[in-house]
């Protein structure tokens, strides 16, 4: 397992670095990917703040590390030797908090790459202000991060289900969960999951909290995929530190294959950090309680979890699998490892090896694949065997 070191200033916060470990290396990713093919890429963040920053640069606060990752595609792209591209970088940070609003006016100066929009402003009220002002050819990211849950997804549909658009929000389902049975918040909860029996569902899940968090998690990634217009939507759990209890999800809703296979590296990434916190804040604790270490078994024990989730999303998505193949025979490979890969956290990479040990295990047959292929191409048929 890698071995993460929290920032000084991220300590009592490791929570938030997981999130930003995620975001940083999927924006990464994303941003100069999508540089390729298009020539102005969006930013928007619904509640910037910033809060409780520690750096100088704002490298940890989520519109920092955006604002960075956009700064270093379009140099990058400007560097290229051979495919040179000038690509418009822009950022929408709203917040409507004065104090916070007065210093986020000033960021544009430090990303002097970026042409960056302040807005002091409700979101819901401005999200479809900000949707009318970006480019139809521009490809947008929203990040959609309030201190809340009362959140009307309605409100954001022209901005959320633009054609060329991704969507990261973080869900505070333990804000969430602790108010569900109040009647008073009917309202809000029909607002956050528009079009969604949610009474229903969350009254049939209530046999446990496992089966209750899966119920809530469902109605607002439910929720998403239609107001968005979404094809693929997933999830990041992000945990308190050292605890089996999630603070927050982080849900993400795309409409290219790309993006999901993106996504799930990034979250293996995340996991990984998650777990590496966790080791060391339990080594931590017996250090200061007087406890041998045990030669490390905390490290390993703190990873047991990581590895037997990744490990039970492989095996349901191995069954996932066989179920799409024995409904669609002759679906084509490159239509069946997205929808895997959204709904189980495994990589592109495992989603081939799994294919390809049903086929040596004669459960499904790919007739197109050749004598020294390791994994199928998007253009193989699948039938069963």
């Amino acid at each position: 397992m890698i071995e993460i070191e929290v920032p000084p200033h991220y300590v009592g916060r490791e929570q938030a670095f997981v999130k930003h470990y995620f975001l940083r290396n999927y924006l990464e990713r994303l941003v100069h990917k999508i540089s390729s093919a298009y020539d102005e890429v969006v930013y928007v963040d619904g509640y910037s703040g910033p809060w409780k920053s520690g750096d100088e640069g704002y490298s940890d606060t989520s519109f920092g590390i955006a604002l960075q990752s956009l700064t270093a595609a379009r140099e990058s792209w400007l560097g290229m030797p051979h495919r040179k591209r000038s690509v418009l970088m822009t950022a929408h940070l709203v917040e409507k908090q004065e104090q916070p609003f007065l210093e986020l006016q000033t960021i544009g100066s430090l990303f002097p790459e970026v042409t960056v929009h302040p807005h002091r402003a409700d979101f819901l009220s401005i999200a479809p202000d900000i949707a009318s002002a970006i480019p139809r050819r521009a490809f947008t990211f929203s990040l959609i991060d309030p201190k809340g849950f009362k959140l009307d997804l309605e409100a954001l549909r022209t901005l959320i289900a633009r054609p060329q658009s991704e969507v990261v929000f973080n869900f505070m389902f333990d804000f969430a969960n602790r108010f569900t049975a109040l009647a008073s918040l009917g309202d809000t909860y029909d607002r956050l999951f528009p079009g969604i029996d949610w009474r229903g569902r969350l009254s049939a899940a209530d046999a446990g909290p496992s089966e209750r968090k899966a119920a809530f998690l469902s109605c607002f990634k439910d929720a998403v995929k239609a107001v968005g217009d979404y094809k693929y939507v997933a999830d990041v759990d992000i945990r308190y530190p050292g605890k089996d209890r999630t603070f927050y999800f982080l849900i993400y809703g795309t409409r290219d294959p790309t993006g999901i296979e993106v996504f799930r590296d990034c979250q293996v990434k995340a996991l990984e950090a998650q777990s590496s916190i966790a080791g060391q804040r339990s080594l931590d604790r017996r250090e200061t309680n007087g406890l041998p270490s045990l030669f490390g078994s905390e490290w390993e024990s703190a990873s047991v979890s990581h590895r037997k989730f990744l490990d039970d999303e492989r095996r349901d998505a191995r069954d996932r699998l066989l179920e799409i193949v024995r409904a669609e025979p002759g679906v084509k490979w490159g239509s069946v490892w997205p929808r895997m890969l959204a709904e189980h956290a495994i990589r592109k990479t495992d989603a081939g090896a799994i294919a390809a040990v049903l086929q040596k295990e004669r459960l499904i047959y790919f007739p197109d694949w050749g004598a020294k292929k390791r994994t199928p191409d998007d253009s193989y048929k699948i039938y069963t065997a």
